[in-house]
């Protein structure tokens, strides 16, 4: 019954076949149940009556054969959270490991939400090291077709995200950025950034100042970290009241990374090497993961986080949801209507038609 209702659910938003739709849901009560996105141990935590070999080998067929759409899952994440028609600031950011000699490369573009960063697209590089140009583009032109231009706050990336033809391209769309930039860029094609602002007192800042870089005038803002080991230098293409406050933001997609990895899935423990299937578990990983926040945020309304004494959240609301829909799950016989209320905050009434 429990993978029954789950899979009726989801199936609003992407219209799979039973078939499909049943195993999608086996594996985002797995995932949660054991925490980690290992085949051989989410195979045991399906809610079936087969032998767990059999399991393992539905598994595999599913991410041999899923064909998903990645506009679908990202129009559940801008309805499920009640983003349509906000201004919303983008971060981009990419996480990479190794299996083996294979490198896992993984460019992800999510919206900042709560203390968190939401994920709405993706691609897998097929190579080590930074992405370039033509690859962020390409991401960002997927998601300008569900978010308009006008509804972008800001695009957020850290000093990976740079270059002359890349910030000429967001200013073509009207995409207002906010990159920070490394400190042997040469400012007015000259002097390097540590060079050019050595004199800058410690707790002093530059802010929205007007400079050309990479024959583009930007505004740049700058100042020592906390640490007082380097200096922190933004560009943008506009004028942003507190840049520093605002690209502070790009840590929320540091956050949302480490819930997939440690702090709730473990999505390093995967063994899958084919780009194809990596992608197909990220879609399967951002469902489990939305609905663990969701159901956080809704258990925080009624049940406060406690705060500690240093003024933090004894734990974060993924966690909380996190750890309330594991319980849920590990005790389904008894908990049927604390499953079927979770449930309820899959629903939607709407698809997205552009934001």
């Amino acid at each position: 019954m429990h993978i029954n209702e789950l899979s009726k659910i989801l199936n609003q938003h992407f219209n799979f076949h039973k078939a499909r739709s049943d195993c999608l849901a086996q594996l985002v009560i797995a995932m949660v149940t054991v925490k980690t996105v290992n085949f051989t141990h989410l195979a045991t935590a399906f809610i079936t009556e087969s032998f767990p070999e059999s399991c393992y080998k539905r598994i595999q067929r599913f991410f041999r054969f899923l064909k998903f759409d990645p506009f679908a899952l990202a129009s559940m994440v801008i309805i499920l959270f009640d983003l349509k028609d906000k201004k919303l600031i983008l971060a981009l950011d990419r996480t990479n490991w190794k299996f083996g000699r294979i490198d896992i490369n993984i460019l992800m573009l999510t919206v900042a939400y709560k203390g968190i960063a939401l994920p709405l697209m993706w691609s897998c590089l097929k190579k080590r090291g930074n992405s370039n140009t033509l690859e962020r583009i390409d991401l960002i032109k997927r998601i300008l077709l569900l978010i308009r231009p006008e509804n972008i706050d800001c695009l957020i990336g850290d000093r990976e995200f740079v270059g002359a033809e890349w910030i000429q391209w967001l200013d073509d769309q009207d995409i207002p950025f906010l990159v920070r930039i490394r400190n042997n860029t040469l400012l007015e094609g000259v002097l390097p950034v540590n060079a050019f602002f050595r004199g800058l007192p410690f707790g002093r800042k530059v802010k929205n100042g007007k400079i050309t870089l990479w024959g583009k005038n930007v505004y740049l803002s700058t100042r020592w970290s906390y640490k007082k080991d380097e200096l922190v230098t933004v560009i943008s293409n506009r004028k942003f009241s507190n840049p520093f406050k605002l690209y502070r933001k790009r840590w929320e997609i540091e956050t949302f990374f480490g819930c997939l990895k440690k702090r709730g899935f473990c999505f390093e423990d995967t063994h899958l090497i084919h780009i194809s299937r990596i992608e197909k578990l990220v879609f399967v990983l951002t469902i489990a993961f939305c609905w663990s926040h969701l159901v956080g945020e809704a258990k925080e309304e009624a049940a406060p986080i406690k705060t500690k004494s240093h003024g933090r959240k004894a734990k974060s609301t993924f966690r909380y949801g996190f750890d309330e829909l594991r319980g849920i799950f590990l005790r389904l016989t008894e908990k049927t209507e604390a499953f079927m209320m979770c449930l309820k905050l899959l629903i939607i009434n709407s698809q997205v038609e552009g934001v």
